[in-house]
């Protein structure tokens, strides 16, 4: 078979998952139609461009809305190859004109179809609550086909995983489930017991690129924020100078970064840390996804930010930066113990 990632051009930053889907359409694809799957199995692209039509009983269809719908997603297409800073007008744009259809085309197919490419696009920007409204507003319609709401729910639980609601994420693959076991089964790592909210995170006690000691248990006594990334993410390169602006506004209240990077060549990751004068640890074994300590907090996704209160207890899981900062503040407000470690 060849491989979906390079047909659906998906991401580096989805490795895994990517890996997951290769493996469960390979059985798909001799049970379903390539129409119904592509929907899915790009799901790691954040939202769909394979061009499926919505089927919704009730409303109505309109040629010229349709045409419109698909020439919007040939244009979203091709942004997955762009970098993130580049992609971000033309995903506006999109966004602009995806609304018109909304409102113009109201009550037909291409209205409700239009709904879910904005919540698709909102992923894409990391807005995710905005996303989830409007993948919310499309399952609110009871009458739409099998397919169309599992892509609906698969990228809805993207979202939710990508803002840290893992218990809602959870509940969204128990409805995807009903439709399609399958796509919901490729959720087990991201929402693993390994990475439930609340449990003690995993210890690893390792040493960083420059052969200092990283030791999680030492870091008790602190709020500590795992960040898994690589220099090769352009969504985590996007979203590090959030992450210094965070670290600078609160390192001082006891707050300690660990980077857990994906690269695979250490000078590529040695050049960025003094590109950016990082003075956190970063952790390196040139193993990407299949890295121990990837692999032990099964990440899949990139960038995944892993945030511990003071007893190392997971409090939050997710790509979102702005709602990392939220959690960060509000533990920072429960305890104002002086940090243990420095």
């Amino acid at each position: 078979m060849v491989v979906l990632s390079t047909i659906l051009g998906v991401p580096k930053c989805y490795g895994l998952l990517c890996e997951i889907f290769e493996r469960i359409f390979e059985e798909w694809i001799i049970m379903k139609k390539w129409g119904v799957l592509l929907g899915i199995a790009i799901a790691s692209v954040v939202f769909t461009l394979s061009g499926n039509t919505v089927s919704a009983k009730g409303l109505g269809h309109d040629a010229n809305a349709a045409k419109q719908i698909e020439f919007i997603r040939r244009n979203l297409s091709g942004l997955t190859q762009m970098k993130a800073a580049d992609s971000k007008g033309h995903y506006e744009s999109a966004l602009k004109d995806l609304q018109a259809i909304t409102e113009k085309y109201a009550g037909t197919e291409e209205s409700l179809e239009a709904k879910f490419y904005t919540g698709c696009v909102h992923n894409e920007l990391h807005k995710y609550d905005d996303a989830v409204k409007w993948f919310d507003a499309v399952l609110s319609y009871s009458e739409i086909d099998s397919n169309f709401k599992a892509r609906t729910l698969y990228f809805k639980a993207k979202a939710l995983i990508g803002k840290g609601d893992i218990a809602s994420a959870k509940e969204a693959v128990t409805q995807l489930r009903t439709v399609e076991p399958m796509a919901a089964d490729s959720f087990g790592n991201e929402l693993s017991g390994t990475m439930r909210i609340g449990a003690e995170a995993p210890a690893f006690n390792v040493v960083d690129f420059t052969g200092k000691t990283v030791d999680l248990a030492k870091y008790k006594g602190n709020l500590t924020i795992l960040t898994f990334w690589a220099t090769w993410c352009e969504p985590c390169i996007q979203e590090f100078p959030k992450i210094k602006k965070m670290y600078g506004k609160f390192k001082e209240q006891g707050v300690q970064i660990i980077g857990i990077s994906l690269d695979d060549d250490i000078e590529d990751l040695r050049g960025f840390v003094n590109q950016e004068a990082i003075d956190w640890p970063q952790i390196f074994d040139g193993k990407r996804w299949k890295g121990a300590i990837p692999s032990l907090y099964r990440v899949t996704i990139m960038p995944t930010f892993v945030a511990l209160d003071r007893e190392n207890k997971v409090r939050y899981v997710g790509g979102d930066t702005d709602a990392l900062t939220q959690i960060i503040t509000t533990l920072l407000a429960e305890s104002k113990n002086l940090p243990l470690f420095r």
